[in-house]
């Protein structure tokens, strides 16, 4: 790209060098050709007033003697009878009237000026019926054969020098520097330009290598477009190395959650087999148990891989989220009784209708449940937000709250939370992002808000609809 604008930029100069010097040297040469034809109209003029002066016998003698004086080639004393074929009629008629003509052929400047009679203007007598023309004084002017009047002009002949000359030799010296500081220019503006580029070539490179570290450093004037892209390449390492270390994380998290579980029901298999087993029926409770813990990661791993292939089905209906934030509470309260963890509930009096998938929105209310009652006691309360035109469902915990800086990314697939929780639970890691994925792909989103004095707040916001809208089934909308 370097040696493409190295050769843009230095050819786009030498062709306005070339085309303004083509262009200027051929309207000097015009201009120049106009003035040498005034110059030698003029020179031709005077050079006939002195020629007239003279008797018609010396006449010639006398402007060829006098051409070098005005600096032409050569200079003729001709009739107009036999004028020159360059000369029109038009030119004619102006000569015999007194004015002077000129013309450039072939290289060659021509001029032609009528000479004037000696002491004053011709006088044209009849004699026998044809015209005669007398100069003053008396003296019979040059007749043609016939009898006609003969009108005399001098005829001047000149070569113009048509070489260039200094001034065009220091043309090409200035067009010669002009395409040198192009070049000049050409290589420097071609390294600010291609830098750059090339560095953000080489860090994609690394970082398709696997090297996520990598980044292109920012030019001083980061505001372009160029700057723009650098910034872009690093946000893209920035957020690739992010997803690396999160998706690592998220593996040892799946991979404890798996572990664990199999590791008990293949314990209480062995000692069931073995017949080692101090109850079996106990045994198989546990068993039981844990291949429930195992179902659910497996179908948590696989709504979300539908969620986002966008191959997720919602039986959407009208639906109260009162009675989902009750029903769910009223569900989880025993376990998370026998864990120590209280969940009270804070509904209003009015209906809060949604349009949602009733199974997917206890989901919901159970995931947020879940992750409360792990760091510390829980209250679920559900409102109206009328002036947005949305319904609140808030989990709210009185645990050690969200550390600084993590709540964007709660609930972002993979993640798992940094904060301590109070009590073990069973939960996979993949919950919260349920959460995010489940509220979209029906009109809504969930959110962490800040809370003063500690404690955590997750809030999923829905549209509200009429409560007597009727029930439909959709599936998930393409911006989820």
């Amino acid at each position: 790209m370097r040696r493409r604008l190295l050769v843009a930029i230095t050819g786009a100069v030498a062709v306005a060098v070339a085309v303004v010097g083509l262009g200027t040297l051929f309207l000097t040469r015009i201009d120049a050709r106009h003035r040498d034809e005034d110059e030698l109209s003029r020179r031709t003029a005077e050079l006939a007033a002195v020629v007239a002066e003279v008797r018609p016998v010396r006449a010639a003698a006398v402007a060829a003697r006098l051409a070098p004086a005005i600096d032409v080639e050569s200079v003729d004393l001709v009739s107009l009878a036999a004028a020159p074929g360059w000369l029109s009629d038009a030119d004619l008629d102006r000569v015999r009237a007194g004015g002077v003509v000129s013309d450039r052929r072939a290289g060659r400047t021509y001029a032609l000026a009528p000479l004037p009679p000696a002491g004053g203007a011709p006088t044209v007598q009849e004699a026998g019926g044809a015209p005669t023309v007398q100069e003053a004084g008396g003296a019979p002017a040059v007749q043609e054969a016939g009898g006609a009047p003969a009108v005399r002009a001098l005829l001047a002949v000149d070569t113009p020098a048509t070489g260039v000359g200094a001034a065009g030799r220091w043309f090409v010296v200035a067009g010669a520097a002009t395409v040198l500081v192009g070049a000049l220019v050409a290589v420097r503006l071609s390294r600010s330009l291609a830098g750059p580029l090339a560095a953000a070539e080489a860090a994609t490179r690394r970082i398709s290598g696997g090297d996520l570290a990598a980044r292109v450093p920012e030019p001083a004037r980061g505001d372009d477009e160029l700057g723009r892209l650098i910034r872009s390449v690093n946000e893209m390492a920035v957020s690739l190395e992010r997803a690396r270390r999160t998706e690592r994380d998220f593996l040892l998290s799946v991979s404890h959650d798996l572990r664990t579980p199999l590791t008990s029901i293949g314990g209480w298999a062995e000692a069931l087999t073995d017949g080692t087993a101090p109850d079996p029926a106990a045994a198989g409770r546990t068993i039981l148990t844990e291949a429930g813990r195992l179902d659910r990661l497996v179908h948590d791993l696989l709504d979300l891989a539908r969620l986002r292939a966008r191959a997720f089905t919602l039986d959407r209906r009208p639906v109260d989220l009162r009675d989902v934030a009750a029903g769910t509470a009223e569900a989880l309260r025993p376990d998370l009784a026998d864990a120590g963890v209280a969940v009270a509930v804070d509904l209003p009096a009015e209906p809060v209708t949604v349009d949602g998938d009733p199974d997917r929105l206890a989901q919901i209310a159970a995931n947020l449940v879940e992750n409360a009652g792990r760091h510390a006691g829980a209250l679920v309360r559900v409102a109206a937000a009328a002036e947005d035109g949305t319904a609140l469902l808030t989990v709210t915990d009185d645990g050690p709250g969200v550390p600084a800086g993590e709540a964007a990314r709660v609930f972002e697939r993979l993640h798992t939370s940094a904060r301590p929780a109070a009590r073990p639970g069973p939960g996979t890691g993949l919950g919260l992002a349920l959460v995010r994925e489940l509220a979209r792909a029906m009109g809504g989103d969930a959110v962490v808000a800040a809370l003063d004095g500690g404690g955590a707040r997750l809030e999923v916001r829905l549209p509200l609809i009429p409560p007597s809208s009727g029930p439909h089934t959709g599936a998930v909308p393409s911006g989820a």
